[in-house]
């Protein structure tokens, strides 16, 4: 019996999923690659910043914790859940050293704890709890929204590009539209409304949004490896929701009437894995936000495979701080989770 879902040849900058899983080393993989230095204690190798964050791409942390955590356990359990706090931002100059405390070793549950740290400061904290799965167990679920398939909408890249082309686009947005598509970014998404350039400076006033996403490349078959892959994408666009409700975006940040974005970071991630998936194939991303206030939101997600079933829950909290605009707080229609 292994007890690594995740093991890091130390030869290879891949990780390999497990015996009959195969990699072909994509750019989550080796977001998510760690060097193992000592029992329980990792280093991270590849760190990423996006563009106007002020640190380290918060599913970068915490889908390397997830790795350092499913390392210490048994293969016969199956991450269900994890809980954190985003405490510093990340440095992007020097590696994080993830700690795995064994909490716990059942026989149907066991628990880990991963603080992650850099110059001596704890920058992270993540609880998981793992479980011997039952799939055979009474289920229910929400059923997922009736929205355009992934096949009939155009990729994030592909919109980047028709806005770079647009002649009335201004100078300054064609500089950073051409920044992102220089991005390293790991994942593939495909929102499921179209925008005009004008809807996107100037949104209308909403709680939610969904989008299609997946992982660029092909993954090995290691149920472990795409949990961690969501994990490390659940972050993504999830705290973008919170301006959405108050008619802003990042585009209005830089032009428009809308409410400018100061500043968004993560403070907590929360996590359910409600059965398999695979992240290497389109899951739809629903995200909510029933309440902002105190320079905070409140968001949650659902993220369903292609089939209407909900594999993963989400549930998250961060710093939205807006330029103050009259009214100060403005009441939506009744959230729907």
């Amino acid at each position: 019996m292994s007890d690594s879902h995740l093991t890091v040849d130390s030869n290879s900058a891949t990780p390999h999923p497990d015996a009959d899983g195969t990699t072909n080393n994509t750019i989550i993989e080796t977001m998510l690659d760690l060097e193992e230095i000592d029992r329980d204690l990792y280093r991270s190798k590849k760190l990423w910043v996006p563009m106007g964050a002020r640190g380290v791409f918060g599913g970068n942390v915490v889908g390397q914790a997830l790795v350092a955590a499913t390392n210490t356990v048994s293969t016969d359990f199956s991450v269900h859940s994890l809980h954190s706090y985003f405490l510093l931002p990340g440095d992007p100059t020097t590696p994080i050293l993830y700690h795995v405390e064994r909490v716990r070793d059942g026989k149907s549950y066991c628990t880990r704890t991963v603080t992650a740290k850099q110059r001596g400061k704890n920058v992270f904290v993540c609880t998981a709890s793992y479980q011997v799965p039952r799939p055979g167990a009474p289920s229910h679920q929400y059923p997922m929204p009736n929205v355009p398939h992934h096949s009939t909408l155009p990729s994030q890249e592909e919109l980047i590009h028709d806005m770079i082309n647009n002649p009335k686009l201004p100078e300054n947005l064609k500089d950073f539209l051409s920044l992102r598509l220089d991005e390293p970014v790991a994942l593939e998404f495909k929102d499921t409304k179209r925008h005009t350039f004008k809807e996107l400076m100037n949104p209308e006033v909403r709680t939610d949004q969904s989008f299609w996403i997946r992982c660029k490349g092909q993954l090995g078959d290691a149920l472990a490896l795409h949990q961690c892959v969501v994990a490390y994408g659940s972050d993504h666009n999830l705290l973008n929701t919170v301006p959405l409700a108050h008619g802003s975006s990042w585009f209005s940040r830089r032009s428009g009437p809308s409410p400018k974005i100061t500043m968004m970071a993560s403070l907590d991630h929360s996590m359910w894995f409600h059965c398999p998936f695979r992240a290497d194939e389109w899951l739809l991303y629903v995200c909510e936000t029933p309440r902002s206030g105190c320079d905070r939101g409140l968001t949650f997600g659902r993220i369903y495979k292609e089939d209407g079933t909900l594999a993963i829950s989400v549930a998250q909290e961060g710093v939205v701080r807006l330029q103050p605009k009259t009214p100060a707080s403005a009441t939506v229609e009744t959230p729907k989770l």
